[in-house]
């Protein structure tokens, strides 16, 4: 990925909501219940789009860009998907974000 599409893809309040949430699912998400541990499965789709206040297109939307990214990695169980951060690409970018930066 491209710096600039890195920033295009940052760029977004949402997306960048989605990732924070992620990074500590068990703080972000208290009082909201899933059947599957967070740190086993991640978070449901459908606990993302309540939080969000998105409707299901548009979360579906959102979950898709950061996964066709790497950002998140998803997991099918049953009828539900589960989201979670993909640290080491999410560390890829960053890195190559600073050294972009860096070298402006």
């Amino acid at each position: 990925m491209s710096p600039e599409n890195a920033m295009k893809l940052l760029s977004n309040s949402t997306r960048l909501s989605v990732l924070n949430w992620l990074k500590n699912p068990g703080e972000a998400f208290t009082g909201y219940t899933q059947l599957y541990d967070y740190d086993k499965y991640g978070v449901c789709a459908s606990l993302i789009q309540d939080k969000a206040g998105l409707s299901q297109p548009a979360t579906s939307l959102c979950l898709k860009v950061l996964q066709d990214a790497g950002l998140l990695e998803a997991n099918k169980v049953g009828k539900w998907t589960y989201y979670r951060r993909c640290e080491p690409r999410i560390n890829e970018v960053t890195s190559a974000l600073g050294d972009f930066l860096e070298n402006l």
